[in-house]
């Protein structure tokens, strides 16, 4: 078994033939089609570093980093979505995932990130590498009858505004832990190439003449002429807004036996849970891929993201990573701000996945522990999480 490390290159993709090539080994990889990667690669290049394994002259693996922001506390902490990661099945068990993913968090971090999200086909390799589990993305099943009597004070529209569209969702998404603040380019990339054979649409909910929601979705047929909505994003910032956008997905129900949001679209605990008048009967849900978080720059993240204004404390911290080692780090967090600064005691000792975990809002420290994932006393733990209580975590961006 090929086990030279050294033998692995990677580097940037040089011109369409290695991004062709690239485009076959991730569509043989996770079934897909060549043709539709290759309209995405291309249409992300101009945005997106796509980084290529070579192993014995031959194009076997690859990523991308997505350049974006995440939010925390309220703030945007500057990060590099992590996506199209695959080695080609011959070539699997040789070293170069791990190889992908040392290059990865070097050259997210030398591109000035201090996160790097990703949704895992494996949890596995991701973890082996320091990243850790935030959530199960969810896809909720809802049959579409149920949604036909909502109604909203507005219009919807088809179409809306991508700008305004955007500037809404970025002043929304900053209540929760781990949105994305997404380049007004994402949707070329993430939305837009798509599948041909796939019709989407997007429509967006007026009052007046403000935006106030959207809901971006595709229409798949299935068996017995139905057609199932698959609902990418859903975002509302009023009642109106709320009650008017599933009644429209819900006036579709003549042809329409359910609706899909996917990808975690609406938070776990959905609000449907509360204005459904059966919602265990109308609401099937299903798990899917793990939203994964990893920090690649502790000074940057803890510094960049809003903590809390009442949170006060300190906590000494020895933080295991295995791409960058052992490192002993002090966080001090007042008025809302973090700082960090070498040494301190490693009162609490925890690999760098379990922190980007609590720094994400998803697992409490002393959950951690609990877990076998941290390591402290009781007093310690409690003042860790004293930080950073409050924080709801939600991933509602797909990449």
């Amino acid at each position: 078994m090929h086990r030279d490390l050294s033998a692995i290159e990677i580097r940037d993709a040089h011109g369409d033939a290695e991004r062709r090539r690239f485009a076959e080994v991730d569509a043989e990889s996770f079934a897909g089609h060549a043709a539709t990667n290759m309209n995405w690669l291309i249409a992300a290049a101009p945005h997106a570093p796509l980084r290529l394994a070579h192993l014995d002259g031959q194009v076997v693996g690859g990523y991308m980093l997505l350049p974006c922001g995440q939010f925390f506390g309220g703030k945007s902490v500057p990060a590099q979505g992590v996506t199209a990661v695959a080695v080609h099945p011959a070539w699997r068990r040789r070293g170069v995932a791990g190889a992908l993913m040392r290059d990865c968090v070097a050259l997210a971090r030398e591109q000035g990130a201090a996160l790097a999200p990703l949704h895992a086909a494996t949890v596995r390799l991701y973890r082996r590498w320091g990243w850790e589990v935030c959530s199960q993305t969810l896809r909720q099943v809802v049959r579409t009858p149920a949604l036909s009597a909502f109604t909203g004070t507005g219009t919807v529209r088809a179409k809306p505004d991508r700008h305004a569209l955007e500037a809404m969702r970025r002043a929304h998404l900053a209540q929760w832990d781990g949105p994305l603040d997404r380049a007004d380019w994402f949707l070329s990339v993430e939305w837009d190439p798509g599948d041909s054979g796939t019709p989407r649409f997007e429509y967006g909910w007026y009052e007046g003449d403000r935006l106030t929601g959207y809901v971006r979705y595709e229409s798949e047929r299935q068996q017995g002429s139905w057609i199932r909505l698959r609902v990418q994003e859903f975002i509302f910032t009023t009642l109106d807004a709320l009650h008017g956008l599933l009644g429209f997905l819900g006036g579709q129900d003549s042809q329409s036996s359910d609706v899909m949001f996917v990808h975690s679209a609406v938070v776990d605990a959905s609000p449907l849970l509360w204005l459904l008048p059966e919602p265990h009967r109308n609401i099937e849900v299903q798990g899917f891929l793990c939203w994964m978080q990893r920090i690649v720059d502790i000074h940057a993240a803890m510094s960049a993201r809003g903590w809390p204004a009442r949170a006060a404390g300190r906590v000494d911290l020895e933080v295991t990573d295995p791409v960058t080692g052992v490192e002993r780090v002090v966080l001090e967090v007042e008025s809302g701000a973090g700082r960090v600064t070498p040494g301190g005691s490693g009162a609490i000792k925890c690999g760098i996945g379990a922190l980007s975990a609590w720094y994400s809002s998803a697992l409490r420290a002393q959950d951690a522990a609990r877990l076998g994932l941290l390591e402290g006393d009781a007093a310690a733990i409690s003042a860790m999480d004293g930080l950073i209580a409050g924080g709801l975590p939600w991933m509602p961006d797909f990449f």
